[in-house]
Protein backbone atom coordinates (compact mmCIF):
# COMPACT_ATOMS: atom_id res chain seq x y z
CA UNK A 1 0.00 0.00 0.00
CA UNK A 2 1.36 3.23 -1.13
CA UNK A 3 0.58 6.30 1.56
CA UNK A 4 0.67 9.58 0.56
CA UNK A 5 1.75 12.53 2.38
CA UNK A 6 2.09 16.54 1.28
CA UNK A 7 6.08 17.23 2.03
CA UNK A 8 4.73 20.88 1.99
CA UNK A 9 2.44 20.39 5.18
CA UNK A 10 5.29 18.23 7.22
CA UNK A 11 7.57 21.13 6.47
CA UNK A 12 5.02 24.02 6.92
CA UNK A 13 4.76 24.83 3.61
CA UNK A 14 0.83 24.46 4.03
CA UNK A 15 -1.10 28.16 3.07
CA UNK A 16 -1.94 30.24 6.48
CA UNK A 17 -5.64 32.34 6.31
CA UNK A 18 -5.53 35.96 4.19
CA UNK A 19 -3.23 38.04 4.86
CA UNK A 20 -0.90 36.14 6.84
CA UNK A 21 3.01 36.71 6.11
CA UNK A 22 3.68 33.63 5.25
CA UNK A 23 6.07 33.54 1.36
CA UNK A 24 4.92 31.48 -0.94
CA UNK A 25 7.34 29.32 -2.89
CA UNK A 26 7.62 29.04 -6.75
CA UNK A 27 7.44 25.32 -6.89
CA UNK A 28 5.46 22.65 -5.33
CA UNK A 29 5.55 19.90 -3.66
CA UNK A 30 7.60 16.81 -5.11
CA UNK A 31 5.57 14.40 -6.61
CA UNK A 32 5.34 10.68 -8.57
CA UNK A 33 3.02 9.53 -11.34
CA UNK A 34 -0.52 11.40 -11.38
CA UNK A 35 0.55 13.96 -8.96
CA UNK A 36 0.93 12.10 -6.48
CA UNK A 37 3.67 12.81 -3.42
CA UNK A 38 4.62 9.30 -2.29
CA UNK A 39 6.86 8.01 0.86
CA UNK A 40 8.53 4.72 -0.22
CA UNK A 41 9.05 1.64 2.34
CA UNK A 42 12.37 0.65 1.12
CA UNK A 43 12.98 -3.26 1.40
CA UNK A 44 16.34 -3.75 1.75
CA UNK A 45 18.47 -4.33 4.83
CA UNK A 46 16.17 -6.31 7.01
CA UNK A 47 13.83 -5.89 9.52
CA UNK A 48 15.17 -2.57 11.08
CA UNK A 49 15.18 -0.99 7.91
CA UNK A 50 11.43 -1.24 7.53
CA UNK A 51 10.79 -0.49 10.98
CA UNK A 52 12.54 2.83 11.02
CA UNK A 53 10.78 3.41 7.74
CA UNK A 54 7.12 2.50 9.62
CA UNK A 55 8.44 4.88 12.34
CA UNK A 56 8.69 7.82 9.75
CA UNK A 57 5.21 7.28 8.02
CA UNK A 58 4.04 6.88 11.80
CA UNK A 59 5.49 10.63 12.22
CA UNK A 60 4.39 11.51 9.01
CA UNK A 61 0.43 10.72 9.70
CA UNK A 62 0.93 12.06 12.99
CA UNK A 63 2.21 15.40 11.71
CA UNK A 64 -0.63 15.97 8.88
CA UNK A 65 -3.30 15.09 11.58
CA UNK A 66 -1.54 18.53 13.52
CA UNK A 67 -1.22 20.41 10.47
CA UNK A 68 -4.67 19.58 8.94
CA UNK A 69 -4.43 20.75 5.76
CA UNK A 70 -4.11 17.32 3.61
CA UNK A 71 -6.89 15.19 3.05
CA UNK A 72 -6.27 11.29 4.31
CA UNK A 73 -8.84 10.30 2.07
CA UNK A 74 -6.75 11.69 -0.95
CA UNK A 75 -5.52 8.50 -1.61
CA UNK A 76 -8.63 6.51 -2.53
CA UNK A 77 -10.29 9.94 -3.96
CA UNK A 78 -7.65 10.56 -6.57
CA UNK A 79 -8.47 6.81 -8.23
CA UNK A 80 -11.76 7.31 -8.31
CA UNK A 81 -14.22 9.82 -10.16
CA UNK A 82 -17.23 11.24 -9.24
CA UNK A 83 -20.60 10.47 -9.90
CA UNK A 84 -22.84 11.60 -12.39
CA UNK A 85 -24.24 15.13 -11.83
CA UNK A 86 -27.59 15.19 -10.50
CA UNK A 87 -31.23 16.31 -12.31
CA UNK A 88 -30.54 19.79 -10.43
CA UNK A 89 -26.88 20.39 -11.97
CA UNK A 90 -27.90 19.47 -15.45
CA UNK A 91 -30.79 22.13 -15.14
CA UNK A 92 -28.47 24.56 -14.34
CA UNK A 93 -26.68 23.75 -17.72
CA UNK A 94 -29.70 24.76 -19.59
CA UNK A 95 -31.18 27.88 -20.18
CA UNK A 96 -27.89 29.91 -22.04
CA UNK A 97 -29.78 31.18 -24.99
CA UNK A 98 -32.08 32.77 -22.51
CA UNK A 99 -28.78 34.20 -20.16
CA UNK A 100 -26.59 34.84 -23.25
CA UNK A 101 -28.27 37.68 -24.91
CA UNK A 102 -25.50 37.73 -28.17
CA UNK A 103 -23.02 34.85 -29.63
CA UNK A 104 -19.71 35.53 -30.96
CA UNK A 105 -18.46 35.35 -34.56
CA UNK A 106 -16.62 32.50 -35.96
CA UNK A 107 -13.94 34.66 -36.79
CA UNK A 108 -14.28 37.76 -35.49
CA UNK A 109 -12.86 41.67 -36.45
CA UNK A 110 -9.69 42.38 -34.38
CA UNK A 111 -7.52 45.26 -34.62
CA UNK A 112 -4.24 45.71 -33.00
CA UNK A 113 -2.81 49.13 -32.18
CA UNK A 114 1.59 49.32 -31.42
CA UNK A 115 3.47 52.03 -30.40
CA UNK A 116 5.00 51.63 -33.44
CA UNK A 117 1.70 52.56 -35.36
CA UNK A 118 2.70 56.58 -36.26
CA UNK A 119 -0.97 56.72 -37.60
CA UNK A 120 -2.60 55.47 -34.84
CA UNK A 121 -0.55 56.33 -31.80
CA UNK A 122 0.08 59.40 -30.14
CA UNK A 123 2.16 59.77 -26.67
CA UNK A 124 3.36 63.18 -26.14
CA UNK A 125 5.54 63.47 -23.32
CA UNK A 126 6.79 59.43 -23.80
CA UNK A 127 10.11 58.18 -24.78
CA UNK A 128 10.77 55.42 -26.97
CA UNK A 129 12.28 51.57 -25.81
CA UNK A 130 13.37 49.63 -28.19
CA UNK A 131 14.09 46.68 -25.99
CA UNK A 132 11.93 44.53 -23.03
CA UNK A 133 10.86 41.69 -21.54
CA UNK A 134 7.94 40.93 -23.01
CA UNK A 135 7.14 44.09 -24.90
CA UNK A 136 5.18 43.27 -28.09
CA UNK A 137 6.73 44.55 -31.42
CA UNK A 138 9.99 44.47 -30.02
CA UNK A 139 9.61 47.64 -28.88
CA UNK A 140 7.30 50.71 -25.89
CA UNK A 141 7.42 54.05 -25.19
CA UNK A 142 7.99 55.14 -21.21
CA UNK A 143 5.95 58.23 -19.63
CA UNK A 144 8.33 61.15 -18.84
CA UNK A 145 7.64 64.07 -16.53
CA UNK A 146 5.61 66.04 -18.96
CA UNK A 147 4.01 63.05 -19.85
CA UNK A 148 0.14 63.22 -21.67
CA UNK A 149 -2.30 61.21 -22.04
CA UNK A 150 -1.33 58.35 -24.84
CA UNK A 151 -3.96 57.92 -27.47
CA UNK A 152 -4.79 53.95 -29.69
CA UNK A 153 -7.00 55.09 -32.18
CA UNK A 154 -9.26 51.87 -33.80
CA UNK A 155 -11.84 51.81 -36.60
CA UNK A 156 -15.01 50.16 -35.16
CA UNK A 157 -16.73 48.16 -38.05
CA UNK A 158 -20.33 47.97 -36.05
CA UNK A 159 -21.73 48.70 -32.79
CA UNK A 160 -21.06 45.92 -30.66
CA UNK A 161 -19.42 44.47 -27.57
CA UNK A 162 -15.46 44.15 -28.24
CA UNK A 163 -12.90 42.50 -25.71
CA UNK A 164 -10.26 45.56 -24.87
CA UNK A 165 -6.56 43.45 -24.09
CA UNK A 166 -3.68 45.73 -23.24
CA UNK A 167 0.08 44.66 -22.93
CA UNK A 168 3.37 45.76 -21.40
CA UNK A 169 6.75 44.39 -20.74
CA UNK A 170 7.65 43.50 -17.18
CA UNK A 171 8.99 46.18 -15.02
CA UNK A 172 9.12 46.76 -11.45
CA UNK A 173 9.30 50.67 -11.83
CA UNK A 174 6.13 50.56 -14.06
CA UNK A 175 3.21 52.18 -12.64
CA UNK A 176 0.70 50.48 -10.24
CA UNK A 177 -1.74 52.87 -10.65
CA UNK A 178 -2.26 53.76 -14.46
CA UNK A 179 -5.47 54.66 -15.73
CA UNK A 180 -7.18 53.08 -19.16
CA UNK A 181 -10.02 54.75 -20.70
CA UNK A 182 -12.03 52.88 -23.19
CA UNK A 183 -14.92 54.73 -25.56
CA UNK A 184 -18.13 52.86 -24.35
CA UNK A 185 -21.98 53.66 -25.96
CA UNK A 186 -22.44 55.52 -22.05
CA UNK A 187 -19.14 57.44 -22.50
CA UNK A 188 -15.50 56.26 -21.25
CA UNK A 189 -15.06 54.00 -18.35
CA UNK A 190 -11.90 54.04 -16.49
CA UNK A 191 -10.17 51.21 -15.92
CA UNK A 192 -7.17 51.24 -13.26
CA UNK A 193 -4.01 48.95 -14.51
CA UNK A 194 -0.87 47.85 -12.48
CA UNK A 195 1.32 48.01 -14.56
CA UNK A 196 3.78 46.45 -12.22
CA UNK A 197 2.17 43.08 -12.61
CA UNK A 198 0.94 40.59 -15.38
CA UNK A 199 3.41 41.87 -17.98
CA UNK A 200 4.60 40.26 -21.41
CA UNK A 201 1.59 38.79 -22.09
CA UNK A 202 -2.00 40.00 -23.29
CA UNK A 203 -4.23 40.54 -20.55
CA UNK A 204 -7.99 40.85 -20.55
CA UNK A 205 -9.82 44.79 -19.62
CA UNK A 206 -13.04 43.64 -19.92
CA UNK A 207 -15.60 44.06 -22.77
CA UNK A 208 -17.28 47.15 -23.84
CA UNK A 209 -20.24 48.26 -25.89
CA UNK A 210 -18.57 50.38 -28.51
CA UNK A 211 -20.48 52.61 -31.49
CA UNK A 212 -18.97 52.59 -35.22
CA UNK A 213 -16.18 54.92 -36.29
CA UNK A 214 -12.96 55.58 -35.35
CA UNK A 215 -12.86 55.06 -30.96
CA UNK A 216 -10.00 56.55 -28.82
CA UNK A 217 -8.74 54.18 -25.99
CA UNK A 218 -6.44 56.51 -24.04
CA UNK A 219 -3.74 55.32 -21.13
CA UNK A 220 -2.85 57.92 -18.19
CA UNK A 221 0.06 57.60 -16.15
CA UNK A 222 0.01 56.91 -12.22
CA UNK A 223 1.92 55.86 -9.41
CA UNK A 224 5.13 55.21 -11.14
CA UNK A 225 6.24 55.58 -15.15
CA UNK A 226 2.89 54.66 -17.50
CA UNK A 227 4.28 51.89 -20.05
CA UNK A 228 2.53 52.13 -23.40
CA UNK A 229 3.05 49.18 -25.43
CA UNK A 230 0.06 47.93 -27.24
CA UNK A 231 -4.04 47.95 -27.30
CA UNK A 232 -6.21 44.95 -29.22
CA UNK A 233 -10.06 45.20 -29.88
CA UNK A 234 -11.82 41.58 -30.40
CA UNK A 235 -15.33 41.57 -31.88
CA UNK A 236 -16.06 38.04 -29.21
CA UNK A 237 -16.79 39.51 -26.49
CA UNK A 238 -20.58 37.56 -24.98
CA UNK A 239 -22.97 39.49 -22.77
CA UNK A 240 -24.85 38.15 -20.46
CA UNK A 241 -28.64 39.12 -18.97
CA UNK A 242 -27.52 39.94 -15.52
CA UNK A 243 -24.34 42.27 -17.17
CA UNK A 244 -21.68 40.19 -16.80
CA UNK A 245 -19.46 39.49 -19.96
CA UNK A 246 -17.00 36.92 -21.64
CA UNK A 247 -13.93 36.59 -23.91
CA UNK A 248 -13.93 33.57 -26.09
CA UNK A 249 -11.36 34.29 -28.69
CA UNK A 250 -7.63 33.34 -27.83
CA UNK A 251 -5.64 37.09 -28.46
CA UNK A 252 -2.55 35.39 -29.53
CA UNK A 253 -4.45 33.84 -32.36
CA UNK A 254 -4.15 37.93 -34.18
CA UNK A 255 -1.10 39.00 -32.31
CA UNK A 256 1.87 36.90 -31.30
CA UNK A 257 5.33 37.90 -31.42
CA UNK A 258 8.31 35.01 -32.19
CA UNK A 259 8.64 34.94 -27.97
CA UNK A 260 5.12 34.42 -27.54
CA UNK A 261 5.82 30.99 -28.65
CA UNK A 262 6.00 28.46 -26.10
CA UNK A 263 7.10 25.34 -26.21
CA UNK A 264 4.06 24.05 -24.37
CA UNK A 265 2.03 24.78 -26.46
CA UNK A 266 2.50 22.98 -29.78
CA UNK A 267 -0.26 24.87 -31.76
CA UNK A 268 1.83 28.03 -31.35
CA UNK A 269 4.93 26.87 -32.97
CA UNK A 270 5.75 26.32 -36.55
CA UNK A 271 6.67 22.81 -37.96
CA UNK A 272 10.22 22.67 -37.96
CA UNK A 273 10.88 24.73 -34.68
CA UNK A 274 13.13 23.52 -32.36
CA UNK A 275 12.29 25.86 -29.73
CA UNK A 276 12.93 23.40 -26.13
CA UNK A 277 10.97 23.82 -22.98
CA UNK A 278 13.25 26.38 -20.60
CA UNK A 279 15.47 24.85 -18.16
CA UNK A 280 13.67 27.05 -15.20
CA UNK A 281 10.18 25.40 -15.69
CA UNK A 282 7.08 26.73 -17.09
CA UNK A 283 5.54 30.37 -16.82
CA UNK A 284 2.19 31.24 -15.69
CA UNK A 285 2.01 32.84 -19.18
CA UNK A 286 2.83 29.15 -20.36
CA UNK A 287 0.07 28.14 -18.44
CA UNK A 288 -2.24 30.52 -20.14
CA UNK A 289 -1.02 30.33 -23.45
CA UNK A 290 -2.42 26.70 -23.19
CA UNK A 291 -5.25 27.41 -21.13
CA UNK A 292 -7.01 30.10 -23.51
CA UNK A 293 -6.34 27.44 -26.66
CA UNK A 294 -9.27 26.09 -24.93
CA UNK A 295 -11.30 29.23 -24.87
CA UNK A 296 -14.64 28.97 -27.08
CA UNK A 297 -15.09 25.01 -25.97
CA UNK A 298 -18.59 23.68 -24.94
CA UNK A 299 -19.49 23.45 -21.57
CA UNK A 300 -19.95 19.69 -20.29
CA UNK A 301 -20.31 17.30 -17.51
CA UNK A 302 -20.17 14.02 -19.60
CA UNK A 303 -16.83 12.49 -20.80
CA UNK A 304 -13.72 15.00 -20.52
CA UNK A 305 -12.91 15.68 -24.28
CA UNK A 306 -10.16 17.75 -25.16
CA UNK A 307 -11.64 20.37 -27.31
CA UNK A 308 -14.72 18.77 -27.75
CA UNK A 309 -16.93 18.87 -24.36
CA UNK A 310 -15.13 20.06 -20.30
CA UNK A 311 -16.32 21.46 -17.80
CA UNK A 312 -14.23 23.34 -14.89
CA UNK A 313 -12.16 20.33 -13.60
CA UNK A 314 -11.57 18.82 -17.12
CA UNK A 315 -10.27 22.09 -18.73
CA UNK A 316 -7.75 22.11 -15.60
CA UNK A 317 -6.92 19.34 -15.83
CA UNK A 318 -6.21 18.83 -19.42
CA UNK A 319 -3.87 22.07 -19.58
CA UNK A 320 -1.69 21.09 -16.38
CA UNK A 321 -1.57 17.83 -18.22
CA UNK A 322 0.96 19.47 -20.68
CA UNK A 323 3.11 20.05 -17.53
CA UNK A 324 3.61 16.65 -15.97
CA UNK A 325 0.62 17.00 -13.76
CA UNK A 326 -1.90 14.47 -13.33
CA UNK A 327 -5.17 16.13 -12.09
CA UNK A 328 -7.94 14.42 -11.24
CA UNK A 329 -11.96 15.08 -12.53
CA UNK A 330 -13.16 17.17 -10.11
CA UNK A 331 -12.63 20.07 -8.27
CA UNK A 332 -12.72 19.25 -4.47
CA UNK A 333 -9.77 16.03 -5.87
CA UNK A 334 -7.73 19.14 -7.09
CA UNK A 335 -7.97 20.92 -4.06
CA UNK A 336 -7.77 18.05 -1.72
CA UNK A 337 -5.14 16.03 -3.64
CA UNK A 338 -1.90 16.42 -1.75
CA UNK A 339 0.09 18.25 -4.72
CA UNK A 340 0.67 22.08 -5.32
CA UNK A 341 1.25 24.70 -2.28
CA UNK A 342 -2.21 26.46 -0.80
CA UNK A 343 -2.90 29.24 -0.29
CA UNK A 344 -5.82 31.97 0.64
CA UNK A 345 -5.06 35.81 0.19
CA UNK A 346 -6.50 36.66 -3.13
CA UNK A 347 -3.77 39.31 -3.44
CA UNK A 348 -1.41 36.83 -3.72
CA UNK A 349 -2.76 35.45 -7.36
CA UNK A 350 -0.63 35.29 -10.07
CA UNK A 351 -0.57 34.32 -13.52
CA UNK A 352 -1.33 30.53 -13.73
CA UNK A 353 -2.29 29.76 -10.55
CA UNK A 354 -5.51 27.55 -10.33
CA UNK A 355 -8.32 29.02 -8.28
CA UNK A 356 -11.18 27.57 -5.77
CA UNK A 357 -14.80 28.32 -5.36
CA UNK A 358 -17.13 26.88 -3.06
CA UNK A 359 -20.20 27.99 -5.44
CA UNK A 360 -22.77 25.81 -3.72
CA UNK A 361 -22.52 27.94 -0.53
CA UNK A 362 -22.72 25.38 1.87
CA UNK A 363 -19.64 26.95 3.78
CA UNK A 364 -17.21 23.21 2.51
CA UNK A 365 -15.28 22.79 -0.81
CA UNK A 366 -17.34 18.99 -1.34
CA UNK A 367 -19.63 19.37 -4.49
CA UNK A 368 -18.09 17.54 -7.18
CA UNK A 369 -20.56 19.75 -9.67
CA UNK A 370 -21.15 22.49 -7.90
CA UNK A 371 -18.06 23.76 -6.81
CA UNK A 372 -15.69 25.23 -9.16
CA UNK A 373 -12.05 25.47 -10.63
CA UNK A 374 -10.56 27.74 -12.79
CA UNK A 375 -6.72 29.32 -14.09
CA UNK A 376 -5.91 32.73 -12.92
CA UNK A 377 -5.50 35.01 -15.78
CA UNK A 378 -4.00 38.56 -13.99
CA UNK A 379 -6.08 41.77 -13.27
CA UNK A 380 -9.03 39.57 -11.87
CA UNK A 381 -9.49 37.40 -14.90
CA UNK A 382 -9.92 34.04 -14.90
CA UNK A 383 -9.89 31.34 -17.75
CA UNK A 384 -12.62 28.56 -17.00
CA UNK A 385 -15.52 26.23 -18.53
CA UNK A 386 -18.25 28.58 -17.49
CA UNK A 387 -21.75 26.75 -17.26
CA UNK A 388 -23.39 30.63 -16.97
CA UNK A 389 -21.62 30.95 -20.30
CA UNK A 390 -21.93 27.11 -21.97
CA UNK A 391 -18.33 27.21 -23.31
CA UNK A 392 -14.80 27.92 -21.91
CA UNK A 393 -14.47 31.70 -22.05
CA UNK A 394 -12.07 34.62 -19.93
CA UNK A 395 -14.59 36.52 -17.38
CA UNK A 396 -13.89 38.52 -14.68
CA UNK A 397 -13.46 36.19 -10.70
CA UNK A 398 -16.00 38.51 -9.49
CA UNK A 399 -18.83 37.39 -11.28
CA UNK A 400 -18.33 34.20 -8.30
CA UNK A 401 -19.21 33.96 -4.71
CA UNK A 402 -17.78 31.80 -2.18
CA UNK A 403 -13.42 32.13 -2.89
CA UNK A 404 -12.50 29.63 -1.22
CA UNK A 405 -8.96 29.36 -1.88
CA UNK A 406 -5.79 28.96 -4.42
CA UNK A 407 -2.92 26.43 -5.64
CA UNK A 408 0.75 27.36 -7.38
CA UNK A 409 2.38 23.89 -9.31
CA UNK A 410 5.61 25.30 -9.93
CA UNK A 411 5.63 27.94 -12.01
CA UNK A 412 8.58 30.63 -12.19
Amino acid sequence: MSLRVAAGTLFGASGGAEGEARPIPDVGTGAGPEGTAKAAVPTAGGGRTALRAASILSAAFLAVGVAGSVSLVDASEARSEPGKPSPGHLRELEGVEERVLNGSPKNPYHQVVDNSNARNFEAKGYRSKQAGEGAFGGGYAVATENAGPVSFEFEVPETRHYSVWARWPSGGQNAEAARMGVPSAGGTEWEELDQSRDGGMWVRIGAYEMKKGRRDIRLESGGGRAVADAVMIVGDALVGRDGRTASVADPYDFAADEEDRSPYDSASLPKSSTTTKAAGGPTGADVLRVAKRHLGTRYGHNSCRNGVREDCSCHTRLVFKKFGHGFPDSPVYQWNMDRGYKFYGKSLLRAGDVVFHDLSGDGRLDDHYADHVSIWAGRGNIVHASSYFGKVVVSEEKYLGGYWGAKRFGLR
